[in-house]
């Protein structure tokens, strides 16, 4: 069986916004509101905007591979040309 703050992390993960409510994450576990922060709390890849709102935290490997991939293609359009004339 799954733990809740796993299911929770998939459930807000999974929407459109990677958002969600209090409400709605209760009614998804069907556990009470109240216990909803402390799976929050549980995850590392959730946190709580204020005290109504779940959402999923950003993976920061996106900037450093948009980063790389500058990097990459500058070197190939301006040094490799240079190397082999």
């Amino acid at each position: 069986m799954m733990p809740l703050q796993v299911k929770l992390q998939r459930v807000v993960k999974a929407t459109k916004d990677e958002a969600m409510t209090v409400e709605q994450a209760a009614e998804y576990l069907k556990v009470p509101k109240q216990y909803i922060p402390v799976l929050v709390a549980r995850s590392d890849d959730l946190k709580m905007i204020g005290d109504e709102t779940i959402i999923a935290k950003r993976d920061k490997m996106n900037s450093w591979l948009i980063c790389t991939v500058v990097v990459v293609v500058f070197f190939i359009i301006s040094v490799l040309p240079g190397i082999e004339g």
